[in-house]
């Protein structure tokens, strides 16, 4: 499809300033799980109907997009691949990818539904594996939490009732201004974390993670968080690294009135210094959490609105910068998440079990994504393929993970 110029439609036309930031990073969340029985094409393609009509904005962002008409079922039919396979060996990370064919075909939705039906039930009762592939730009961590309820994710304008003052917002968006400048530059420059990235997974039982946030005296997101940081660098160890520097998000209606419209979510930061035994470390790490959160007087949210416009407005002056190589560039040891439970629940996610993976494939940054469950957690790793060997420390820490899956990587 092509506008009036005759020059290719943008999709991102219609998309706020950090949507069209994180359709160009490419980056493309994941939802996926277990089945309790074998799906057929039907009933994915009726879960395909029932998922966009709970989360209208899977109408949006590709050639023809219309959100006031649902996407005709032959549309539909070819965003569903369904396999059958030998076992369900190797799952989840058997198929977790950097989901490229959600952003391959623009005149496409920016999703995808693919279904591996076993040709025999694992012991435990597992029929398939059920993954859902979709553009960051669209969902967030709270939407699949919603959408796991069968519950609507609609998108409601995100306005902040907190206003800036004049002079923190005037600091905060001329430091945005230039601090893109600068990541422009470096960028195209420095790749900070080369190599293959690559999936891993863990799930616990949930109990576990109660029952160290009251030995430690702190929240259960310090738990996790101290956890990741332990797997991937040694922290809380006297050989860790000595400061990890860290984004993570957080939902409230914060930030500032400049925040972005569309985003629920927004991304604070934090270094973390290391300490020498494992309960100091969870314990700094609750400390500064606090501490982030407390100094949030909406300056990041600002600096980060107006870091991401200018860009936007750059990209049209400068599009020949713009490449792969910059929307990877992020100059921080971790991305942390900790997105609401997933509790599975009403028709759209009938016939699914725990352990509910989810979590996002973002080239150059490692992350980690957890997921509670109603029994379960599960720790989403996208990491450098040199860093895989360290999640087995998370055993260490919380014994033998629970759940059907191998440490295969492809």
């Amino acid at each position: 499809m092509t506008d009036r110029t005759g020059a290719p439609a943008d999709p991102t036309a219609g998309f706020t300033d950090m949507q069209w930031y994180m359709y160009h990073q490419r980056n493309i969340a994941f939802f996926a799980a277990f089945s309790t029985r074998a799906f057929s094409d039907d009933e994915l393609l009726t879960a395909a109907r029932a998922l966009v009509e709970l989360a209208p904005q899977l109408r949006l962002g590709f050639a023809g997009a219309d959100p006031a008409r649902p996407i005709p079922d032959a549309v539909l039919r070819r965003l569903i691949y369904r396999e059958s396979v030998a076992s369900l060996e190797g799952f989840p990370e058997r198929w977790l990818d950097r989901g490229d064919a959600v952003l391959a075909d623009p005149a496409l939705p920016l999703f995808r539904i693919r279904y591996a039906a076993a040709s025999s039930p694992t012991t435990d009762g597992r029929h398939g594996f059920l993954l859902v592939q979709v553009s960051h730009a669209l969902v967030e961590g709270e939407d699949s939490a919603l959408l796991s309820r069968s519950q609507s994710a609609e998108h409601p304008v995100s306005v902040s009732e907190r206003q800036t003052a004049p002079l923190v917002r005037a600091a905060a968006t001329g430091l945005g201004a230039i601090l893109a400048g600068l990541h422009l530059l470096a960028g195209n420059l420095v790749t900070v974390r080369p190599g293959a990235y690559r999936f891993a997974t863990r799930a616990y039982p949930r109990l576990l993670f109660s029952d160290l946030a009251r030995q430690y005296g702190v929240r259960q997101r310090a738990v996790f968080y101290a956890l990741a940081m332990h797997a991937l660098f040694d922290a809380g160890t006297p050989a860790g690294k000595r400061r990890m520097s860290s984004t993570f998000s957080t939902i409230d209606d914060g930030g500032g009135a400049g925040r972005d419209a569309y985003m629920r979510m927004r991304m604070l930061f934090a270094v973390f210094d290391n300490a020498a035994n494992f309960p100091d470390f969870v314990r700094a790490v609750d400390a500064r959490l606090t501490e982030a959160a407390a100094k949030e007087s909406g300056f990041n949210s600002e600096m980060n609105a107006e870091g991401v416009r200018m860009h936007r407005r750059l990209s049209r002056l400068m599009p020949f910068a713009y490449t792969p190589k910059l929307f990877q560039f992020m100059p921080y040891d971790v991305v942390l998440g900790l997105i609401p439970p997933h509790r599975l629940g009403g028709g759209l996610t009938a016939g699914l079990m725990e352990p509910v993976y989810a979590g996002a494939a973002l080239e150059g940054a490692n992350a980690c994504v957890i997921v509670p469950n109603r029994r379960l957690v599960t720790f989403n790793f996208y990491i450098q393929q040199s860093l895989l060997p360290r999640v087995s420390r998370l055993n260490d820490m919380l014994g033998a993970p629970l759940s059907f899956r191998s440490e295969t990587t492809v």
